[in-house]
């Protein structure tokens, strides 16, 4: 008797942890706030220096905008464009950025660099 009241709690935990996943890739889930996004958008005048970059591990908005600010924090560097479907980030700089800052930078956020190109 305790084994099947056992495999109901990890069954019943187990579609609950399923809805939230379900949700978070969704964009509905609770790092998902709409709210968080910031309404200060850096801007570089004239950047001399681009770089696209391949960022796994965003879903969602709140996602984008903690790479976002992340990038923003490099002095001489903003994002121009982001978008966590197309795990794509355009960072824009002054001056060159070396691509071992980039990444370290977006990984200490939780997220992965699979790719940067300089334009």
């Amino acid at each position: 008797m305790s084994d099947v009241i056992i495999l109901i709690i990890v069954f019943f935990l187990m579609v609950l942890a399923s809805a939230g996943a379900r949700k978070h890739f969704k964009g509905e889930g609770s790092c998902c706030s709409q709210g968080s996004a910031s309404n200060t958008v850096k801007k570089i005048d004239n950047p001399s220096f681009h770089m696209r970059l391949t960022v796994s591990g965003m879903h969602c908005a709140s996602c984008e905008e903690r790479v976002r600010k992340a990038l923003d924090s490099i002095s001489g560097a903003a994002v121009s464009y982001i978008s966590a479907k197309r795990n794509l980030v355009i960072l824009d700089a002054n001056r060159e950025i070396s691509s071992t800052l980039v990444e370290k930078v977006i990984e200490k956020e939780g997220y992965r660099l699979d790719k940067i190109e300089n334009r």
